[in-house]
């Protein structure tokens, strides 16, 4: 039986309460979780279809890849673990960008984003059954059209995927200039766009 520590709301650091996982989510517990966003080398993101017999948002579409801290874990080995149990994809440990850590109150979560630059056709990733049920890989435009069209149930991002998504960009660009991912001009030069002539 998983076992998840308790968090304090207000600054997530562990309360010393255990709880087993089916008692937090009954007592809607803040307890820790991660967030992997997964992009390819044309700056499209891996997104996926929660399994049809999940509890919780059955169908929905998700542009992160994640789930809740147990006990004994950290946060990097929890989003590793996620990873390849969900998807099937393996990284190296250094390649696991971390950027973030929010306060999610919808979910009653701290949780720890993570970011990494992953390559494979959507057919070729591995589903983990009960949880995913396909992947598709879009682009940031796609995303936010998607979301708004109303045709599937969407959870684009933590908060608003459009700053997270240039957020993400940043990091990686970072992590390309200090040599932990090679990864195309595309996704770490920026160009600002000038909103008229004479500005």
């Amino acid at each position: 039986m998983e076992h998840l520590e308790i968090v304090n709301e207000n600054t997530g650091k562990p309360t010393g309460v255990v709880l087993p996982r089916h008692e937090v989510i009954a007592k809607e517990a803040w307890c820790r979780s991660t967030n992997v966003f997964v992009l390819n080398h044309n700056g499209e993101i891996l997104c996926h279809q929660r399994s049809l017999i999940k509890d919780s948002k059955p169908g929905w579409w998700m542009t992160h890849l994640g789930g809740r801290v147990g006990v004994g874990e950290t946060y990097e080995i929890n989003a590793l673990k996620e990873l390849e149990e969900e998807a099937g994809i393996i990284v190296p440990a250094k390649r696991l960008i971390p950027w973030r850590t929010t306060r999610v109150e919808a979910s009653r979560f701290w949780s720890r984003e993570f970011v990494t630059v992953y390559d494979v056709p959507a057919e070729q990733l591995v589903p983990q059954p009960g949880e995913v049920e396909q992947f598709k890989w879009m682009s940031i435009d796609e995303i936010v059209a998607a979301a708004k069209s109303g045709q599937e149930n969407w959870k684009a991002g933590t908060h608003d995927i459009m700053s997270e998504y240039s957020c993400m960009l940043s990091v990686i660009g970072s992590a390309h200039h200090l040599g932990v991912h090679e990864v195309p001009d595309s996704l770490h030069t920026w160009t600002p766009v000038w909103m008229g002539a004479g500005v």
